[in-house]
């Protein structure tokens, strides 16, 4: 596409480009560049046989922070809707790529553009290196593809994540321990559910035998041989997380090739029934899993997996299984977990008691979980700060998040929250 439209507008934005700084969307942009720009998205998406629409894809159908796919067909994330020919990512992809959505993306995308082809452009002259005309496009071409990218998939992850909180509050999804017929519901000790209720977390060993855990294991060892598992590269590149994941539903296992994932899934299945029994959290029924892969030295920083108000996922209760053979304290990798944050409930109450309502800026470390082969890890989504720590060899894991709407197992006694 050298000297084509792309290239020609490219050259125009850069020469127009303001070189006094503007704070971020203030620039007016005319309807004529807005037309002209979307024509440069649309090139940038297509360009090259369709690589970076096909990064983007993969980029949304991997996930960019662990998030599974809401309005599923029977359970799967890639499964179309009845009387459609194409699934729900597709038609996300649909939706944000077409020309009224992009035009839309120009002012910010743009502006963020460059301020990073500023950066850039600063540091190779401070290093003595000056980028041509040639160079310069191609540079600015690489780094709009990018932001736009980033972009969508931005869009896309809030639109997910606010249908995935309102369903959360959907008790037609209720785990109800009185229609499960699965099995008895008494896979956790009581010092698991204790640890689960008062401190935020729980840590049951042997959750299933040694030969379904070594069974576990060869079947993800061939999935990662395999390929299946890729790396979250967006957070890779800001050096946040280094592992590769894969999303599997038990719908799709094969029955004859993956026993042990199938024996070890459908037990896992049965947790938000057992929590719900016991603990009456309120936890939807789910058969979504994120398998994770985390090579020598791969880590993942401090973050939580869900919140409260604007940052409710739906996530209430995280559920993660280890299948690592012989795993030492010397090999690293261990699940690094902090203090329990107190909720909104818990901050509420301390207020109407007049109390001090204490100072959570900073997480004070509570364990450091080894991934020992067998075990099996519940924690409180929303409270619950957690990082892997670097591993010095392959280190595996499935994680199960159980979704359900804050309040009921999270208030203090006596509390009641506002309908």
């Amino acid at each position: 596409m050298k000297g084509g439209f792309l290239d020609k507008q490219i050259a125009r934005e850069a020469s127009e480009r303001p070189r006094k700084a503007e704070a971020p969307g203030q620039r007016d942009w005319d309807e004529g560049t807005i037309a002209s720009m979307v024509k440069v998205f649309e090139e940038i998406r297509l360009e090259k046989s369709a690589l970076a629409r096909n990064d983007l894809e993969r980029r949304i159908r991997t996930g960019t922070g662990a998030r599974d796919f809401v309005s599923r067909c029977c359970g799967a994330p890639d499964t179309p809707m009845p009387g459609e020919d194409v699934d729900y990512v597709a038609r996300l992809l649909r939706d944000y790529t077409k020309p009224s959505s992009l035009a839309d993306m120009v002012g910010p995308v743009m502006e963020q553009s460059t301020q990073i082809f500023r950066r850039a452009e600063s540091k190779g002259k401070a290093d003595g290196m000056k980028m041509d005309s040639e160079t310069e496009i191609s540079v600015l071409r690489d780094v709009i593809k990018e932001c736009l990218i980033r972009h969508i998939l931005h869009l896309v992850n809030s639109e997910n994540s606010g249908s995935t909180a309102n369903d959360s509050h959907n008790a037609g999804l209720l785990a109800t321990p009185q229609g499960y017929f699965g099995g008895d519901l008494n896979s956790f000790s009581s010092e698991a559910i204790r640890g689960l209720m008062e401190d935020g977390y729980g840590v049951e060993d042997d959750f299933v035998d040694d030969d379904t855990t070594s069974k576990v294991l060869k079947e993800l060892e061939f999935l990662e041989y395999d390929g299946k598992l890729v790396t979250v590269m967006q957070q890779k590149m800001t050096g946040y997380r280094t592992d590769k994941i894969h999303w599997l539903t038990y719908e799709s296992l094969d029955r004859e090739k993956q026993p042990g994932l199938l024996t070890l899934m459908k037990k896992m299945i049965s947790i938000p029934f057992e929590l719900n029994k016991k603990c009456s959290l309120y936890l939807q029924a789910s058969s979504t899993f994120q398998l994770g892969c985390y090579p020598e030295k791969a880590f993942y920083k401090k973050h939580v997996d869900g919140g409260y108000e604007d940052l409710n996922n739906g996530r209430k209760i995280t559920a993660i299984f280890y299948a690592n053979s012989e795993w030492s304290e010397s090999d690293g990798g261990q699940l690094r977990l902090y203090k329990r944050r107190l909720n909104p409930f818990q901050l509420e109450d301390l207020k109407q008691k007049g109390e001090d309502v204490p100072d959570q800026s900073k997480d004070e470390m509570a364990e450091d979980v080894v991934p020992a082969g067998g075990r099996l890890v519940l924690f409180r989504s929303r409270d619950i700060p957690h990082e892997v720590r670097a591993t010095r060899r392959k280190r595996f894991a499935i994680t199960l998040w159980l979704m359900g709407p804050p309040g009921p197992g999270d208030q203090p006694d006596g509390h009641h929250s506002k309908t």
